[in-house]
């Protein structure tokens, strides 16, 4: 008969440890006790569940404000009577280290005090996220319809720092990329596009972008905005004026939420999309000259190279691979209206706005995976392996590869 494992810590331990864990502050000895511990214990599984909702939301929530006065009394005062009458107790017992669950929340109160607390003191709704794209060890995030900071740079340790941008419309974003240390963001209400220094927290400069920006691409020093509208390629190179405007679809009026397009460049060339009317424009280097045009149907809004070829995504629902000649190699059917997508270590993560993310393992081409959120607007694969998630209700999320919380 095998007994109890020692090293397991109990449940008391366990949640203990917990809110340490979840916070990155714990040691990897007790990170891993937890962890293992969790895996065979129902009870604090949903105690972990409930405290990852709580911390989540604090995480991408403006900065801290201070409670009210009578509530930190109230709070202090039950945490004195507790250790009152657990002195006895503890003096028998080695004591274990204690974390606090929150800046202002004395190390003495257990899980169920903490996120008690945390509830009775209403905390602010998460910012809004529309567009997102990692930006070498930070992510940045824009909000759309934001009043005044709607620019959020967040670091590795996850600091959000904000960035104000004084507009004529509310900011409608549509797209953004990241080069050189700038992130560069399409704001299809005020046509234009905004290029941020991400190290300064800084804009640096605004280029127009007339007729619906809403595919982009940073190559060499150049930017390529697609207009939705206009149906024109907007060429700026290391001045504020566009030096080149090809047409190539112009559209029939839409609304700014429709304004999806799409850019890349794939090796010797520039690809760009008209959802408008089912067709990839396959374009030289500098977008000077229209090379060829791939009609593969349906409504194209994503690009994204995959091994030699190009994914093309579909916002009626199709996930296609398209070889180098522009011909359709492979077609998967996703279902719903995916609009955005990532890929990342063999598989594309495609987010459509009714609520859904699902993974398509690109070998097999089948979506292996899915998980409802609020309303996810776009997702952006990190260099750490990680998922950022943009999405308009819930605002940033921090993912694994298997779309679990991070």
């Amino acid at each position: 008969m095998t007994g109890p494992d020692i090293n397991q810590p109990s449940c008391e331990a366990c949640r203990e440890d917990l809110s340490a864990v979840l916070l990155g502050l714990a040691s990897a000895a007790e990170t891993e006790q937890v962890r293992a511990h969790l895996q065979t214990c129902a009870d604090c599984q949903r105690e972990a569940a409930e405290l990852r909702r709580v911390l989540n939301g604090l995480e991408h929530a403006p900065p801290e404000i201070a409670p009210p006065a009578e509530l930190r009394a109230r709070v202090l005062n039950s945490a004195r009577q507790q250790r009152s009458s657990s002195d006895l107790l503890s003096s028998q017992i080695p004591s274990r280290k204690r974390r606090p669950v929150a800046l202002w929340l004395p190390a003495s109160l257990g899980l169920a005090a903490a996120v008690a607390a945390l509830l009775l003191w209403p905390q602010p709704a998460p910012v809004r996220a529309d567009v997102v794209v990692s930006a070498g060890d930070s992510v940045v995030f824009a909000s759309s319809h934001s009043p005044s900071a709607p620019l959020v740079i967040r670091s590795a340790g996850g600091q959000l720092r904000r960035v104000s941008l004084t507009t004529a419309q509310p900011a409608w974003f549509t797209e953004a990329v990241y080069a050189q240390g700038r992130a560069y963001l399409l704001d299809a209400a005020n046509n234009q596009l905004v290029v941020l220094n991400v190290a300064q927290g800084q804009i640096e400069r605004r280029l127009p972008t007339p007729g619906g920006a809403a595919g982009l691409a940073v190559e060499e020093g150049r930017v390529f905005v697609k207009t939705a509208s206009s149906g024109e390629l907007l060429v700026f190179g290391r001045g504020d004026a566009a030096t080149t405007r090809r047409s190539l679809a112009r559209a029939a009026p839409m609304p700014e939420a429709d304004y999806m397009d799409a850019v890349l460049h794939a090796g010797n060339r520039l690809l760009a999309t008209s959802h408008t009317t089912g067709q990839v424009f396959a374009l030289s280097a500098d977008g000077g000259q229209l090379l060829d045009t791939y009609a593969v149907g349906g409504a194209p809004v994503g690009l994204e190279e995959w091994s030699g070829g190009v994914l093309v995504l579909d916002v009626q629902g199709r996930l296609l691979e398209l070889t180098e000649d522009g011909q359709i190699g492979r077609t998967l059917s996703v279902g719903g209206h995916p609009d955005k997508f990532s890929v990342m270590n063999g598989r594309a993560y495609l987010t459509d706005r009714g609520g859904t993310v699902s993974v398509v393992d690109l070998s097999s081409f089948r979506v292996t995976q899915q998980r409802t959120f609020g309303t996810p607007m776009d997702i952006a694969a990190l260099p750490d392996g990680h998922l950022a998630l943009a999405d308009a209700t819930r605002g940033l999320l921090m993912l694994m590869p298997d779309l679990s919380d991070v």
